[in-house]
């Protein structure tokens, strides 16, 4: 193999910490490698079309290429409890959204069947659902989900006065961390070149240490942002046992709701 290896990215604040060492060479890598930055339904799509290597995917895809790839251990984008990144926007309590139009982003197929499953679940409502941005309508729509910097924009800006957090309140239901994403790489590539996905996933979890440790230096590339310290503390980047629970769980909860077929199972990359 003479081509770079493929890696995918989210152009988010949420993925800062763990590429941010990687991407300015504090953190050294063995191998070279290509960078794809792409929204979560952008590189999902990128996965399975064999147009990437490895790359963080929408956990909701993992569903449609779980005969495909492996996960990668202790790496994740996840949350314990609130997130601010993840939220429901509205001008009217939640409660009140039954059978009202609610805005959902294009970026995450994740998000989406979250907001789908604790409206339902938690709120007994169901909504009718559009696909749409809702940062573009600058308030004058009823609801929408935002996802990413749009939605720490549209909490900074204070347009809708209820919000609710999607992370916030599945760890109130189910006492578990909710996965909004996780590391696959493709099987056929992982038989052909082990060596160097290890040492790829090895650079990623050095970057993720590193930028976890120096959130201060990374933060000052921010100033505009309003604290974005405190948002990445929010955030968690492991893949433990309960957060394989709570990828269990989801995936349980879809299937019941019909928003899957069936329950993947979940494959590690052995070491």
């Amino acid at each position: 193999m003479d081509r770079k290896l493929r890696l995918g990215k989210f152009p988010f604040l949420n993925c800062v910490p763990i590429y941010y060492g990687l991407e300015t060479g504090k953190i050294k890598c063995k191998e070279e490698f290509h960078l794809i930055s792409a929204p979560p339904t952008n590189l999902n799509n990128l996965l399975k079309k064999a147009k990437l290597d490895i790359s963080p995917i929408s956990s909701i895809a993992y569903v449609d290429i779980v005969n495909e790839c492996l996960i990668l251990p202790e790496l994740s984008i996840s949350a314990k409890g609130k997130v601010k990144s993840v939220v429901l926007f509205s001008r009217v309590p939640i409660e009140e959204l039954d059978g009202c139009p609610v805005f959902v982003t294009k970026q995450s197929a994740t998000s989406v069947a979250l907001l789908k499953l604790i409206l339902k679940k938690e709120f007994g409502i169901k909504p009718i659902y559009k696909k749409g941005e809702i940062i573009k309508f600058n308030g004058t729509v009823i609801a929408g989900l935002a996802i990413g910097d749009a939605a720490l924009n549209l909490r900074a800006k204070r347009i809708y006065p209820y919000q609710l957090d999607l992370s916030e309140i599945w760890q109130k239901w189910t006492g578990l961390p909710f996965v909004f994403s996780f590391f696959v790489v493709r099987k056929t590539f992982w038989e052909m070149h082990r060596r160097k996905i290890i040492n790829i996933w090895q650079a990623l979890l050095a970057s993720k240490k590193w930028g976890l440790s120096h959130l201060n230096i990374i933060a000052t590339l921010y100033k505009h942002l309003d604290n974005p310290i405190a948002y990445w503390q929010c955030l968690n980047y492991d893949l433990s046992s309960l957060h394989l629970e709570s990828l269990r769980l989801f995936f349980y909860h879809l299937k019941e709701m019909e928003e899957i077929v069936t329950i993947p199972e979940i494959k590690l990359m052995e070491i």
